[in-house]
Formats: C-alpha cells, structure tokens, sequence
C-alpha cells in the first residue's frame, strides 16, 4: 500500500536537489564564468593623464622654437580605443580571445591644446593586438607603430602593453617600451594601497643606452664645427601601481633622462622629467575598478569555495534526513509485525 512520504524524507530530497545545484553553480563560476569576464573589453574608450608634480618642471629640447633648451610643466595624454570589428577579425584567424586597440600617446607643455590637430613635443601612435586575459601582446598583420615620422607595419610588439595580467602575480613581467622598440622587466617591489585600493608595485628600469646619433649644430653643444654627430642616450624608470584582480593600472609614473653625448661625456639634455597620473586620473581608476575587482573575487573564490561548503553540507543533510525517515519507518513496521505476532 502507497504510503505518503515523511516531512524529513521531502525536506532531505529538497536538500539533495539544492545541495546539486549549488555544487552545480560553484562549478560553473569557477570554470566558465571567470573565464567569461577576466577579459578587457573590445570597446575599450579611455583617456588617461600625467603630469609633472606643481613645482618640478620638466626640462626639454624645443625643436620647434629653433632647437631651445626650455623649463616648463609638462602634460602626456593617452587615448586608448578598441576596434571591435578588428578584435573579432583577429580572434577568428588567431583562434584565441584577441583584443586589438589604438593607443595614441604624446606629450607637450601643459597648456598645448592636444585636440588642436598641432604637433607636439612628442607623439607615437601604436595599434596593438593582445590577448584578453593575460595583457600579452600577440603577433598579427593588422598592426601598426608610428614616431617620429617612421611607421612600422606589422609592429612588432612583446609582452604586456597596456595592463598586467587577470590575477597578476607577485612576481617580474617584460613591459614593451615605446623607445627601445623592446619589452624590458617589470619588477615586483611590494605591496601598497592608492586611496585605500590594494595595490601590488612593479618598477621598470632602464639604464642609460644608446638608442641612436643624431646631427646638430654644433654651436648648440659648445661645438666649433657647424655639425655634429652625437649619441643619443634614454634612461628611464617607471613606476606601476596595479590593482591585481584586474592587472589594471591603478597609478603610474615615469621619469625620463634623456640627453646627448659626445665623446662619451653629456652635452645636452633632450628630456628629463617625471610625470605621474593626475589626481582625477588615479580617482577615477579606483572607482571605476574597485567593483570589478569584487566581483572577479567572489566569482573566482567566494562563490566557488563557499558553493562548494554549502553543497557538500546540503547532500549531507538531504541524505541524512531521507536515511533517517527510512530507518523510522522501518522501525514502526517492525513493531506492528510483533503486535500481530503476539495475537
């Protein structure tokens, strides 16, 4: 005869079911969905600044006011767009998740009107395929890098570009530098906060190298001849505050001693100067990337570590409860085979 089934056994098989299901969600956040969301954006459109701190002006050659040593605050501007069209074009013949931006980099004093159309001090224009999860530059044809009046196509670009890794590491990655055309180590030196973000830092330095000659006129380094062939010497040391959930770059900070040498002595300097995110800039940063840090968080740990506590003690206790009501329910069968027994 059918008999009903007892509240513990229908409360154990709900047990059981969300207990599944919940084993089944951790799985899947852990799995696929941070897979889905630990990558950048193909629609990428930001615009960052740096400038040089109130109080410590730059120092630079002026090509455009007749080869001028001048002093002077300095601004660099970075406007960086995703081309969607070219991303899904990239990631189709590259068979792997490929995000392909435009960077548009230049520097000039702090009153230049960068949307003028006018040339500044300095200006490059780089567009670069990466992949979507680690940072890392990839080899494709669709790209391309302009500076001084030189364009190279495909360029060839290495190691991390724009940002550092999903889940960066505490450990050194190879950073592209625009000048040497190369990628050079970045540094792990510790961890900090950048207006209470936690923040891991890393430090590219670069020594003092020769990247070039150039001709100039002599009277320009104390030199009696009417031109003179010298080195051109870059140095560099940047600075770079991530926030590594996302390997975004939360601050960052570059100086550069860039000069001419003759004979292996200093003549000139070209550039030296240390320009930093803007105070807006590094705001901005932290507010728009504290939330999606918590959330690649809770969707690569929390929900997988907690999903899986929860789903393990909810089988438990379905299984439990269902072999409980089976055993009461043996143990009344028995006592009522006793009573007629005894008849």
């Amino acid at each position: 005869m059918w008999r009903e089934p007892t509240v513990a056994k229908k409360l154990g098989t709900v047990a059981l079911f969300l207990g599944a299901f919940v084993l089944a969600l951790a799985a899947l956040s852990k799995f696929y969905m941070y897979d889905q969301l630990a990558q950048v954006p193909l629609n990428q459109d930001t615009t960052s600044e740096a400038t040089t701190a109130p109080g410590a002006d730059g120092e630079y050659l002026d090509v455009a006011a007749g080869l001028k040593v001048s002093n002077g605050p300095l601004k660099n501007v970075k406007v960086v767009r995703g081309d969607i069209d070219a991303s899904k074009k990239a990631s189709k013949e590259l068979g792997r998740d490929v995000a392909v931006w435009d960077i548009y980099d230049s520097t000039d004093t702090a009153d230049f009107d960068f949307g003028s159309g006018e040339t500044p001090l300095t200006g490059t224009s780089d567009r670069v395929a990466f992949d979507r999860n680690t940072g890392e530059a990839v080899k494709y044809e669709d790209t391309k890098s302009e500076a001084d009046g030189e364009t190279i196509e495909p360029a060839d670009i290495k190691g991390l570009y724009f940002k550092f890794p999903f889940d960066a590491q505490k450990k050194t990655y190879q950073f592209w530098d625009g000048t040497l055309r190369e990628a050079t180590p970045a540094k792990y030196v510790g961890e900090g906060e950048v207006k209470g973000l936690k923040v891991y830092k890393y430090r590219q330095t670069i020594e003092p190298i020769k990247t070039g000659t150039i001709d100039v006129p002599g009277d320009l380094i104390g030199e009696k001849a009417t031109t003179v062939t010298a080195d051109q010497i870059y140095s560099s040391v940047t600075d770079y505050s991530i926030e590594p959930v996302t390997g975004v770059v939360i601050w960052g900070q570059t100086a550069q001693d860039n000069y001419l040498e003759l004979d292996g002595e200093r003549v000139l300097t070209t550039t030296k100067a240390t320009l930093a995110y803007t105070d807006a800039n590094v705001q901005k940063n932290v507010d728009d990337y504290k939330g999606k840090s918590t959330l690649l968080s809770a969707v690569k740990t929390t929900v997988p570590v907690g999903g899986l506590i929860l789903g393990i003690l909810l089988i438990g206790a379905g299984l439990f409860l269902r072999l409980k009501s089976d055993g009461s329910k043996g143990a009344r069968h028995s006592d009522k085979d006793e009573l007629v027994s005894s008849r």
